[in-house]
């Protein structure tokens, strides 16, 4: 007799009157035996914090809760290629929307994976709380390796007690699946710069799997370290290995680290196509495309992830004066047209665009508006899948200050 024809003739002859008693008895002994599946279980953290951080809550002191979800999926290449990556993602405007327990759940509360993962803005003085969700891999094979794996966020520069460090184990561990993490920070005044988010467990396929995002501290808006400026871009120089990405989707094999080979280098997640047109092109990406009018101070907030390539910042046209570097101001800037930066540094550099009506008697130097380069000098990251010049390059697109008064007084709705 089956299994299921038993369990069927003891439902049967618990139901019948002189059985009644002992069927009610091992109902409840089978309902209260099994095991507890909670929504998603919270990872206590600094328990003195926390009681600060919760007294800061009722007092309306806390500034705002970033709510990140740690996940993969695909992303496409302006060659056409899909890569596989993880990283990290969120709802609309990083609002709590619970534990992701399947594919379809995630793709429909949560916006679709980027790499690198969309900027958390942070004030000087402020408190704020970050809370990491493990929503899980959904892409991979039902056999690879990384099924289950947890996740961390380490704030790259701020410098935090080990509880909010996100180093695993010291002393919290790491967040797995249907766990989530709450990192308290409050910002020192004296604090601001560009800063990185990233996790930190076994980081080198964590982080180049595409688990990383840009972290602003800021003290007032359109200024830094005492300097003004009128627009911003937060570039990020990394690369990614599509083949070994693959693996790590099918085979999941994470001792593999040396066998990394990048074919990919990006600005932002995408690379330049010489196809001008390219919808999913650097300079078709409106954070990453430079736009700047005639007399005006660009911001550009300069940062890379690598295994092994350094890269080399080099904009034609346009010395930029380096103002800090790793979230720090430099007592003395300095003018630079090639940076080398390698992986985890940050530089913040301001490019001070000409005025036309202020050139000085140069027939050939790069007054006024018009449309230079800015790409990475290190050659071999200009090639991703071995083509020139498909890499991490973007356009300086300047413009007339007339247009930019132009568009200023048109109506929204006639441009």
């Amino acid at each position: 007799m089956s299994y299921k024809k038993k369990f069927t003739g003891f439902i049967t002859k618990g139901k019948q009157r002189r059985y009644s008693s002992w069927y009610f008895f091992i109902v409840m002994l089978f309902c209260f035996t099994l095991p507890a599946f909670p929504e998603e279980i919270l990872i206590p953290g600094d328990s003195k914090l926390e009681e600060s951080f919760s007294g800061l809550s009722k007092k309306g002191q806390i500034e705002k809760e970033f709510h990140l979800y740690a996940t993969d999926g695909y992303q496409e290449m302006a060659d056409g290629e899909l890569i596989y990556f993880w990283g990290f993602t969120h709802a609309k405007d990083f609002v709590d929307v619970g534990e992701i327990k399947t594919k379809e759940e995630r793709d429909a509360k949560l916006l679709p994976l980027k790499v690198p993962g969309d900027e958390v803005r942070l004030i000087s003085g402020k408190n704020y709380v970050v809370v990491l969700h493990n929503a899980g891999f959904y892409e991979t094979e039902k056999h690879s390796g990384v099924h289950g794996v947890p996740h961390t966020i380490h704030f790259h520069g701020l410098d935090l007690i080990p509880a909010y460090d996100g180093v695993p184990d010291l002393p919290y561990t790491p967040v797995f699946p249907g766990e989530k993490y709450r990192y308290l920070l409050t910002m020192p005044e004296e604090i601001e710069g560009t800063y990185m988010g990233h996790c930190h467990v076994d980081t080198t396929n964590h982080l180049m799997a595409g688990m990383y995002f840009p972290v602003i501290v800021e003290k007032k808006p359109n200024e830094i370290y005492g300097y003004k400026f009128d627009r911003e871009y937060t570039l990020i120089m990394s690369e990614v290995d599509s083949e070994y990405m693959e693996m790590l989707r099918t085979e999941g094999n994470i001792r593999r680290g040396l066998d990394w080979k990048s074919n990919y280098f990006m600005l932002n997640g995408r690379i330049f196509m010489d196809n001008l047109s390219n919808p999913l092109s650097t300079v078709n990406d409106p954070k990453t495309r430079i736009v700047a009018y005639e007399g005006e101070t660009v911001l550009i907030r300069l940062m890379a992830v690598g295994y092994n390539h350094i890269f080399s910042w080099h904009p034609h046209g346009f010395h930029g004066l380096v103002i800090g570097t790793d979230g720090r101001k430099l007592s003395y800037p300095y003018e630079k047209d090639t940076l080398l930066i390698g992986s985890g540094e940050r530089y913040d550099i301001l490019y001070k665009i000409p005025d036309f009506s202020a050139k000085r008697g140069c027939l050939s130097c790069n007054y006024g508006p018009g449309i230079s380069i800015a790409h990475d000098h290190n050659m071999m990251g200009m090639v991703s899948q071995g083509i020139y010049p498909h890499g991490p390059q973007t356009f300086f697109d300047v413009r007339s200050k007339v247009r930019k008064q132009i568009i200023k007084d048109t109506p929204e709705e006639k441009r």
